[in-house]
């Protein structure tokens, strides 16, 4: 398949058409010979499609011959010598047309070399030499080359020629004086206020235009447009007078290296900016005449001020433009506006926050300090979101859609932090847990409350790891808070002495010695004194339990209270010191006769055998 493939493309090769070179690669009398002798072999006898053909071909062959007699001379006179103002301005003029006639011919050229692409490619797939439309390709081919060379001598003698005035306009600045005409500004001034009339009778034509063809008003629509037409054409003229008088404005200084005439020449290119004109050769010109007239480090810094100017002035357009379609448009200015707004606001929140959980509130507990620390934090948040919105001009009601949005979201991916959130909202106004509290979560997690956020609270064990729970496991799951009411606790603490000790003697021992010793518990309450009781006689020891209140938290002289550790180092300490058995579990083994037997003889073969 692949091997029929080249083959195929191998053979379209062999037979294809190249470009015939006889058609434009010889001397202009060799190329008129050959254009004369193949219109004489044209047959004026052929019809309907063949007679097409060669009429076109008739036609092709006469503008080769045009080519080959153009005439290269310009309409464009050479500079003379400026002697004034007016000349000078007139040289100007001419620069411009010549520079206009440069650069159509320039693109000319470039046109003509992409048409020459396509036509050598359709020349390339034709098989057929004989074809009158083969020959007609060929000889568009040849006039496309043609008009390109002679387009391409016409451009030299036009940058030429550029150059030419360039020099004019250069040595005038250095021998003529120019004097300026005394109402040029009131010339200025009153094409201006022209200008400006013009215009708004143009856009009152246009809104004229609009209703006429709404109303579908033929007659009215044809006298509108040839009106616009006219008042565009006067606009244009008057546009090309004020761009002229303002050069001659600035002629002046220019000749006298004047740091003003880059303030003229910064105000011309804004006039040609707001009107929308397109004047760039000018421009370039007097671009280059400062240049080499005042200097290039002089012009260099003037233009560089103007670039830097237009470089900010760019830049706060961009970031002023609207890209996010909320009220009047969101631009990154705004975004930016918001973000800072945003960031100053939750720096102040929480340093608010952190100053209010470390303050040293009178009559407030720790529970209260976070309560007012959060709610603070949230609310100074919420307020500088609504502000930064309002900063940048949106309007709330334009969230509407955005806030709808979120509330399906809520529904179906943000249950759970919603309801996390809620249930912060509850635990903090609810009181029910509060930070310091003591808390044991079913049994699997037991600590102290140290944080309560909006979506979740730290929980840190006695082994001091800090634990991160949802609220919503707070709300949902059975919690036992150790210090809700208060933080008083009884401890139980059990023990057991051996049978026969008098168990009265135990019981008034052990509160005597706990009166007695260094152990903080409470013992100014009555209804919360120390006790000790007997619980059980259990298989080895007789059971007592000592039962004594204290503080989870510090007390009022702020210590902290004994743990169940040391009330039991207590207890053993006492009971050696007074030399009461502490017993331990025991037991008697009971051996069978049979089995003693057994055993004995086992006994007596191994002393046999060693």
């Amino acid at each position: 398949m692949k091997f029929l493939l080249i083959l195929i493309i191998s053979i379209n090769t062999l037979f294809a058409i190249s470009i015939d070179k006889t058609w434009f690669d010889n001397t202009n009398e060799e190329l008129q010979k050959i254009y004369t002798e193949q219109l004489n072999k044209i047959s004026a006898n052929e019809v309907g499609e063949q007679k097409e053909q060669i009429d076109y071909q008739k036609l092709l062959l006469k503008r080769l011959s045009d080519e080959l007699n153009f005439d290269s001379k310009l309409k464009f006179e050479k500079p003379v010598e400026i002697k004034d103002t007016n000349s000078f301005i007139k040289s100007v003029k001419t620069y411009l047309q010549i520079n206009s006639s440069f650069n159509v011919t320039k693109q000319n050229i470039e046109e003509k070399s992409n048409k020459l692409k396509t036509l050598e490619n359709q020349i390339n797939k034709i098989n057929d030499k004989e074809l009158i439309s083969t020959t007609n390709s060929q000889l568009l081919y040849a006039l496309y080359i043609l008009e390109n060379k002679n387009d391409k001598n016409q451009l030299k003698t036009l940058e030429v020629l550029l150059n030419q005035y360039k020099e004019s306009l250069v040595k005038s600045l250095e021998t003529t004086t120019f004097t300026l005409d005394g109402k040029l500004n009131e010339n200025i001034t009153k094409s201006v206020e022209e200008l400006d009339s013009i215009s708004k009778d143009q856009n009152r034509l246009s809104l004229l235009l609009d209703k006429a063809v709404i109303s579908e008003n033929e007659k009215q629509i044809e006298n509108t447009k040839k009106e616009l037409e006219k008042i565009e054409n006067k606009k244009i003229k008057l546009i090309d007078t004020i761009i002229f008088y303002k050069v001659e404005e600035l002629l002046k200084p220019l000749k006298e290296k004047d740091s003003i005439y880059f303030d003229l020449n910064n105000d011309l290119i804004s006039f040609l900016k707001t009107n929308n004109v397109n004047y760039d050769s000018l421009t370039e010109l007097l671009k280059y005449l400062s240049r080499v007239h005042i200097g290039i480090t002089k012009s260099t810094f003037a233009d560089t001020k103007e670039s830097f100017t237009d470089i900010i002035k760019f830049g706060w357009n961009e970031v002023n433009k609207p890209y996010i379609p909320l009220g009047e448009g969101v631009s990154i200015l705004d975004i930016s506006k918001f973000l800072f707004i945003f960031i100053i606001g939750f720096s102040l929140a929480s340093f608010y926050k952190r100053k209010i959980g470390k303050a040293n509130l009178k009559n407030s507990s720790q529970a209260t300090k976070t309560l007012l620390a959060n709610l603070g934090f949230y609310f100074l948040v919420f307020l500088t979101f609504i502000f930064a919105l309002n900063s940048v001009g949106i309007d709330l009601s334009s969230l509407t859609i955005l806030v709808g949005a979120l509330s399906v979201g809520i529904g179906f991916g943000l249950q759970n932090i919603v309801s996390n959130f809620i249930s912060g909202i509850i635990l903090i106004f609810e009181k029910s847990i509060q930070v310091g509290n003591i808390i044991d979560i079913d049994g699997e997690k037991k600590g102290r409350v140290t944080q309560i956020n909006m979506r979740s609270s730290v929980i840190t064990t006695f082994d001091n790891i800090d634990v991160i729970i949802p609220n919503s496991t707070l709300m949902q799951n059975n919690v036992t808070n150790w210090t809700f009411g208060d933080d008083i606790r009884r401890l139980n603490i059990p023990f057991g002495v051996a049978y026969g000790t008098d168990a009265k003697y135990v019981i008034n021992l052990i509160k005597e010695e706990l009166d007695k010793s260094n152990l903080v518990y409470i013992k100014d309450d009555i209804t919360r004194l120390p006790n000790v009781w007997m619980t059980g006689m259990g298989a080895s020891s007789v059971d007592f339990k000592l039962l004594v209140w204290i503080h989870t938290n510090t007390n009022k002289a702020g210590l902290d209270s004994s743990n169940i550790s040391d009330f039991l180092v207590f207890i053993y300490e006492t009971l050696n010191k007074y030399e009461i058995e502490i017993p331990f579990p025991q037991m008697d083994v009971h051996i069978k006769k049979e089995l003693e037997e057994t055993i004995e003889k086992e006994s007596k073969e191994e002393i046999k055998e060693s």
